[in-house]
């Protein structure tokens, strides 16, 4: 294979993978379940071998691309509608914790050991093993922690305060570029956004690395300096 065949074949490979990523959706780059994690895998090392192997041709490495991510599109289509196939591919949650009690015997089922447990309990902000109600292993591989109710932060409710709604913030410049569509859906105009950074002392939007702005008006922004 002579060099342009050879980037040829790497540009098709990257946009069939991309496309085919794309249908499978964004589970194949969140946390992954077992079987999410070994569709990448897979994936991964078909696509590999497509473009390397001189025994594959490009047709076939494709051909069989396509046919493990129907597989795999087919499978999770299953899955939605059957838990007994869930059971099979994505096993199930596991109870580490419940009532402030580990549960040795279930920690031992999925090989998790209390070094684990802690360290996935500090990521959520618990160090006391006694503030937890429930420690669940999730299927993919995170832990899920609900605490008891008397450790559970206070909330405007619990103080009878009436709380302000909390609002999505945009990002209405990124690296010197405006979005005037994101711009419009939180109500202001273009020139209303040039008077708010000239207050800032800032002349041209190509001075910003980013403005984020909420609703309310109020705006954040970086220089690219």
């Amino acid at each position: 294979m002579n060099t342009i065949d050879f980037i040829g074949n790497g540009l098709i490979i990257f946009f069939v993978l991309y496309i085919l990523a794309r249908i499978l959706t964004k589970k194949l780059i969140s946390q992954l379940t077992l079987f999410d994690f070994i569709a990448g895998i897979t994936l991964g090392s078909m696509t590999s071998t497509t473009f390397l192997s001189p025994d594959v041709s490009l047709g076939r490495g494709i051909l069989a691309l396509v046919l493990f991510s129907l597989l795999v599109l087919l499978i999770d289509m299953w899955s939605l509608k059957s838990v007994a196939i869930r059971k099979v591919f994505n096993s199930k949650p596991t109870l580490l914790m419940d009532n402030g009690r580990i549960l040795q015997n279930e920690m031992k089922k999925v090989r998790y050991n209390v070094d684990e447990l802690i360290a996935e309990l500090r990521k959520k902000g618990v160090f006391y093993f006694h503030e937890v109600q429930t420690a669940v292993l999730e299927t993919d591989g995170s832990v899920s922690v609900l605490r008891k109710s008397e450790s559970l932060p206070l909330t405007a409710s619990d103080l009878k305060i009436e709380a302000k709604p909390v609002y999505f913030p945009q990002l209405v410049v990124v690296q010197g570029q405006v979005d005037e569509k994101k711009l419009a859906e939180c109500g202001y105009s273009q020139e209303w956004l040039q008077a708010q950074i000239k207050k800032h002392g800032y002349d041209e939007f190509q001075e910003l690395l980013v403005v984020q702005l909420n609703p309310n008006g109020k705006i954040y922004l970086a220089s690219k300096e």
